[in-house]
């Protein structure tokens, strides 16, 4: 039961600049297409995210996942997926713990903006 422990698959996060995994999720606008939303936000998140120094280099890639296939990605994802009444973007990304609330804010402010132009984008057609 604690096998994934004691063989060592862990990270110690008071010494490895404590980084965590994050989520933001976005709905979509109705009547538009959420892909290209996503696209825009992975690239958004990509720009803030590694704008710093924000990809543990040494922490994360002593981890091994025994039964992962290939290596783990720092990479930001982004999931498109159905909800009751519309369309949800998730975007999960790597940040610093002690810069979580920074780049959150960071992220809404840009994710804003980006969602006010496609609605005028939309108003205007």
């Amino acid at each position: 039961m604690n096998s994934f422990a004691i063989e060592g698959h862990y990270i110690n996060f008071s010494t490895s600049g404590q980084w965590l995994w994050d989520e933001v999720q976005v709905q979509a606008p109705s009547g538009s297409d959420p892909y290209p939303i996503a696209e825009a936000i992975q690239k958004i998140v990509a720009e803030i995210t590694t704008s710093k120094e924000n990809i543990p280099s040494s922490g994360l890639s002593g981890v091994a996942f025994p039964n992962a296939k290939g290596n783990a990605s720092t990479a930001p994802s982004v999931n498109v997926r159905l909800e009751g009444s519309g369309v949800t973007i998730q975007v999960r990304y790597l940040t610093r713990a002690s810069e979580r609330q920074e780049v959150r804010a960071r992220l809404y402010r840009s994710v804003i903006e980006l969602l006010r132009q496609e609605s005028s984008a939309h108003t205007a057609v």
